[in-house]
C-alpha cells in the first residue's frame, strides 16, 4: 500500500481508537474529543465513497442497506440476549429489538454507538443519489441540509427522538461531503503539510478559548449537541486536518501498518467495546481506568474479529464484506481515492 494512500486506514485506525477511548469515562477527555472525532469518521468515509450511476441507485442502495443493517441487527440480537441474560428478563429482548429497529437516541448503554451506523447509512444513501448531480447542486443540497440541522439542534426538535438518527444525517452529510468532494486537494494538501500550522493555530485557540471559558464550544453529534453554525465547521475541520496530517506523516513508520490494518476491521471495534468493557467492569467487577478500557475495547473485539472470519457464515453475518483486513478491497478504494 503506498504511503500517500496508507494514510487513510492509519487515519481510519486512529479514529476508531480514539471514539473507543472518548466512552471510557472521562469526561474532559470526551469533550475534546467530541469536537472532531466523528467529524472525522464521518469526512474520511467520504474519502474512500465512490459516486453512484443513477440507474444503478436502486441496485447500489439495497447492497448498501445489507451491508450496513446485516451486522447491526447480529451484533444487535446478540447484546440483547446478553442483555436478557444479565437481567434474567427474557421479554427484554423484543423491547431491545424494537428500539433496534427504531434506532438513534433511544439507543444507550449497550448499544451505545449503534446509532451512527444507521446515520452512516443514511449519508451514503443521500450522497449516492446526490452524485447525479452538478458539484454546485451537492453544495447547495448539503448547505441546507447543515442549515436545517442548526434547526433542529436550536430547537425543541433537538429533544425529538428521531428514527435511526436521521436528523443527524443532515449534519453528518457536511463533513462526508468535503471527504468525498475535496479528496484529491486534501491528498495533495497533506504530501504539502500546507494545513497543518493553520489548523493547529486554529486548534490550539479554540482549546485554549474553551478552558479560559472565553468562548465554550460543544459538540456531540448523537445527542445533537451543535449551536454554533460557523464554528462548528471550523473548529472540527482545524481539529480534522491536524489529526489526518500527523497520520500522513505516521504513515511513512513501518509501525504504522498496525493503525492502517486496524482501519479495516473498525466495525467489529465499533460494535462491542462497550458491551466488552460492561462485561467486564460490571459483570466481572474490575476497575480500571481510560487505558485500559481503551485497550480492552480495541484488542478484545479484534480478537473477537478474527475469530468469526474462520467461519464464512461469522463473517457475513458480523464482519460484512469487508471481512478481516479485507487487503485486496482496500486497496482498490484507496488507489480510486488517490
Amino acid at each position: 500500500m503506498q504511503e500517500r494512500r496508507k494514510w487513510i486506514d492509519v487515519s481510519r485506525g486512529l479514529s476508531i481508537i480514539l471514539v473507543v477511548l472518548g466512552h471510557s469515562g472521562n469526561e474532559l477527555i470526551d469533550d475534546y474529543l467530541g469536537w472532531f472525532r466523528m467529524p472525522l469518521f464521518f469526512l474520511v468515509s467520504g474519502l474512500l465513497f465512490k459516486s453512484v450511476m443513477p440507474d444503478k441507485y436502486i441496485s447500489w442502495a439495497l447492497r448498501r442497506i445489507r451491508m450496513f443493517m446485516i451486522p447491526y441487527f447480529a451484533y444487535g440480537i446478540v447484546i440483547a440476549m446478553l442483555v436478557a441474560a444479565k437481567l434474567r428478563d427474557p421479554l427484554s429482548v423484543p423491547r431491545d429489538i424494537w428500539n433496534l429497529i427504531y434506532g438513534g437516541t433511544v439507543l444507550g448503554g449497550w448499544y451505545g454507538v449503534f446509532w451512527f451506523i444507521t446515520c452512516l447509512l443514511l449519508v451514503h444513501l443521500l450522497m449516492g443519489f446526490l452524485t447525479r448531480y452538478p458539484v454546485k447542486v451537492q453544495a447547495a443540497a448539503v448547505l441546507m441540509s447543515y442549515i436545517a440541522a442548526h434547526f433542529v439542534s436550536m430547537t425543541p426538535l433537538a429533544e425529538v427522538d428521531i428514527p435511526w438518527n436521521a436528523d443527524v444525517a443532515l449534519m453528518a452529510i457536511a463533513f462526508f461531503f468535503l471527504g468525498y468532494t475535496f479528496k484529491s486537494q486534501l491528498a495533495a494538501g497533506l504530501e504539502g503539510g500546507i494545513w497543518f500550522i493553520p489548523a493547529v493555530l486554529i486548534s490550539a485557540a479554540a482549546i485554549v478559548l474553551d478552558k479560559e471559558q472565553i468562548l465554550i464550544f460543544r459538540m456531540d453529534m448523537k445527542m445533537k449537541l451543535y449551536t454554533q453554525p460557523v464554528l462548528d465547521l471550523i473548529i472540527p475541520l482545524a481539529c480534522v486536518l491536524v489529526v489526518l496530517q500527523l497520520c500522513y506523516w505516521i504513515s511513512r513508520w513501518p509501525v504504522s501498518s498496525a493503525l492502517a490494518f486496524l482501519g479495516t476491521v473498525t466495525i467489529t471495534i465499533m460494535y462491542l467495546h462497550i458491551p466488552i468493557n460492561i462485561v467486564l467492569k460490571y459483570g466481572l467487577g474490575l476497575e480500571y481506568g481510560s487505558f485500559v478500557f481503551t485497550l480492552a475495547g480495541v484488542l478484545l473485539p479484534l480478537g473477537a474479529a478474527w475469530l468469526m472470519s474462520k467461519s464464512s457464515l461469522l463473517t457475513m453475518l458480523f464482519l460484512g464484506q469487508q471481512g478481516f483486513g479485507r487487503k485486496d478491497k482496500i486497496q482498490g478504494k484507496l488507489k480510486a481515492a488517490g
